[in-house]
């Protein structure tokens, strides 16, 4: 579009737009404008000045009291919070891809291009330098509100009241300060559930205004719905993809995929009777929804709670990156406090990456690298301390990959015994040797022929052993003990170690041309002393897993003793967290998991050297206060602080402040089910 459409003024007083009336570009059409809103002002009414659609914005925001003399619209955010919110929004990316893209001219002349959440907060902003400045001043900039009950009729924020695209030029705004501009803004929808998530709006002074405006603004926002619609076939496909994975896990059950908006995309069997009706379709999306807030907390979690009588839902919730895509049901008849048992993922490996439970930033950083290792076929190498979840990692590695239908083959170096180690990497020929199967036997590289070899302790095995390893590596191919012919080998390698692996390569346990093989993609597992953050939700995992191992019913850990665990060291890592739940399981005999349930050494803290206060049990004061009793009450019935914030009304930092100005901390009260 030219410069030259914005510039024109003779011919705009008379054109008609979407929004329905005469847009009043022209003087004499502003002078009858304004003389319309002073008169609304002050009580009076000259409704045939105005357009319709205007009049009942300016009723609006007299009922939201916003005042016509405002100078400046609220700013919400300061930049931090904006670019955490940028963040936040899955839709966001596409947006900002569209907008980029969008050609020069139309922000030249005094114009700018801007876009906004579906709250009427400002989000982006660009174009002519002098119109940025301008608008600027009255804080129509990145971080600013509005929506029209904080700055009354605008574009975006009228868009957003009508849900249609809106044109407002000039005196049709309610605050005078706004008055020397025109915007055309245009609300972007999800494809899914229809919501407006976005508005696009280009603004400029009224001078500038041309009624095409608004169509570019509407063509900008129906192409970001096209690459939103795009971005969520691709996300039903991973759903299915989830699907059909899965229906071979729970055979005989009935498995759905619902989508983020809480249709049924497909389904193993006919819905149970309990969730037939309007009813059951209630209950399903109160778990999509409970689910969708559990991932937002605590991650891509299963969660399990009764949707019927005798009858309970284990939902997965399937993300694609960071937008949750939708989730999979596995319904099942059982006891409301039993968990269905996990299914290993696949034949051959027991954990996904599913598994690996926390968001503290090592491990984090970790998780990237293993999804990144999920997509090739490169060596990975996994360090880190015993106990911290390198097999987890190296299956789960596998599991999400393209081999994930061949076998994964683990490996124990530790355990080989020097003699027949090659035997046992490399396979042997009949009567290789004293004590050899007549008819010969293959070695684990061939065993895992198309999938995943995992060599735990790679830093056990001689130097002769590292010698043969590396040269199968850099071959291709393994040649039989007592054979002559070699053997094409496809393995993708997967290593690990607890050693300190540059004290390995100066002390030459270790070496270096096979370092420098298998550390392709190097992932470091953190100790779990170094992601305290995550104890929590580990110790809640472990417990509900204990619980289903041992058919008990479910119990809570007490504020006491989650500070011990909190406290303790954890030389064993996750395994011996793990172990600690198990034994807490078995022994606990009252209704919740005390203090003095837990073993000895953990309840006096990590060394006597340095050993915290004692911790003690309190019972709630009997004349606690009612409004902080209803606070914790609420938290603790709750699934996640996203269901106590909407059930208390208000949002979750407000929460987390109203904890916090108690002292209390969420996850010693939310209760772990």
């Amino acid at each position: 579009m030219s410069r030259r459409r914005y510039t024109s003024r003779a011919m705009q007083s008379t054109q008609m737009t979407a929004a329905g009336g005469e847009l009043p570009f022209d003087g004499a059409a502003q002078r009858r404008v304004e003389l319309a809103w002073s008169a609304r002002l002050s009580g009076k009414s000259l409704a045939d000045q105005v357009r319709p659609l205007v009049l009942d914005s300016w009723s609006r925001s007299l009922r939201a009291g916003v005042s016509a003399d405002l100078k400046r619209a609220p700013l919400v955010w300061n930049d931090e919070q904006l670019h955490e919110a940028c963040e936040h929004f899955d839709w966001f990316a596409a947006a900002q891809q569209t907008l980029a893209r969008q050609h020069d001219d139309p922000l030249e002349g005094g114009h700018v291009l801007t876009l906004f959440d579906g709250s009427g907060r400002m989000l982006l902003s660009e174009g002519d330098p002098r119109a940025l400045e301008g608008l600027a001043e009255m804080n129509f900039r990145p971080g600013a509100q509005w929506s029209e009950d904080c700055a009354g009729t605008n574009g975006p924020g009228t868009a957003l009241a009508l849900g249609r695209p809106v044109h407002v030029v000039g005196a049709e705004h309610f605050c005078e300060r706004w008055h020397p501009w025109h915007c055309a803004a245009a609300p972007v929808r999800d494809p899914s559930t229809g919501e407006v998530v976005a508005v696009v709006g280009i603004s400029g002074f009224r001078e500038m205004g041309h009624p095409h405006t608004l169509r570019l603004t509407s063509a900008i926002a129906g192409t970001i719905e096209q690459r939103l619609a795009a971005l969520e076939a691709e996300r039903r496909v991973l759903l299915l993809q989830q699907f059909a994975q899965l229906a071979g896990r729970w055979p005989g059950e009935t498995l759905l995929a619902i989508d983020r908006a809480g249709c049924v995309l497909a389904s193993t069997h006919e819905l149970p009777a309990g969730l037939a009706g309007d009813s059951g379709r209630e209950r399903l999306r109160t778990l999509l929804a409970r689910a969708a807030a559990h991932a937002q907390d605590r991650g891509p979690e299963e969660v399990t709670m009764p949707v019927a009588t005798d009858l309970i839902a284990v939902c997965r919730p399937i993300f694609d990156g960071r937008a949750h895509a939708g989730s999979c049901l596995v319904l099942q008849h059982r006891p409301a406090h039993v968990r269905p048992p996990r299914a290993p993922p696949h034949g051959s490996t027991r954990y996904s990456l599913d598994d690996v439970v926390g968001s503290s930033q090592k491990l984090s950083e970790a998780r990237t690298i293993a999804l990144v290792a999920t997509r090739n076929a490169l060596p990975v190498l996994l360090t880190g301390e015993s106990g911290t979840g390198k097999e987890v990692f190296a299956q789960g590695i596998h599991a999400a990959s393209d081999r994930s239908a061949k076998r994964f083959v683990g490996v124990n170096c530790a355990s080989l015994s020097h003699e027949l180690v090659e035997s046992e990497f490399f396979g042997y020929v009949g009567g290789a040797f004293s004590g050899a199967r007549r008819e010969g036997n293959i070695g684990k590289f061939e065993a895992a022929s198309g999938g995943t070899l995992f060599l735990d302790e790679i830093a056990e095995l001689s130097s002769d052993a590292q010698a043969a390893l590396l040269r199968a590596l850099q071959e291709g191919e393994v040649v039989p003990v007592g054979g002559t012919q070699p053997r094409p080998i496809d393995v993708r390698v997967i290593a690990a170690t607890n050693r300190d692996i540059h004290a390995c390569l100066q002390a030459g346990t270790l070496r270096e041309d096979l370092f420098h093989r298998l550390n392709v993609l190097a992932i470091q597992l953190p100790p779990l002393r170094e992601r305290s953050k995550d104890l929590p939700l580990l110790a809640a995992r472990f417990l509900k897993e204990a619980e289903l191992e041992q058919d008990r019913a479910p119990r809570p850990l007490s504020p006491a003793l989650l500070a011990a665990l909190q406290l303790w060291k954890w030389p064993g890592n996750v395994r011996e967290l793990k172990n600690v739940m198990r034994r807490l399981v078995a022994l606990a005999p009252g209704p919740a998991l005390m203090l003095e349930d837990a073993p000895e050494e953990l309840r006096h803290g990590p060394s006597q050297e340095h050993a915290p206060r004692p911790i003690v049990e309190h019972p709630a004061a009997p004349h606690e206060d009612a409004a902080l009793q209803r606070l914790v009450d609420t938290v603790a019935a709750a699934q996640t602080m996203t269901e106590a914030a909407a059930l208390l009304g208000v949002t979750r930092s407000t929460l987390y402040r109203q904890l916090a100005r108690h002292g209390l901390r969420p996850e010693r009260i939310l209760r772990r089910q």
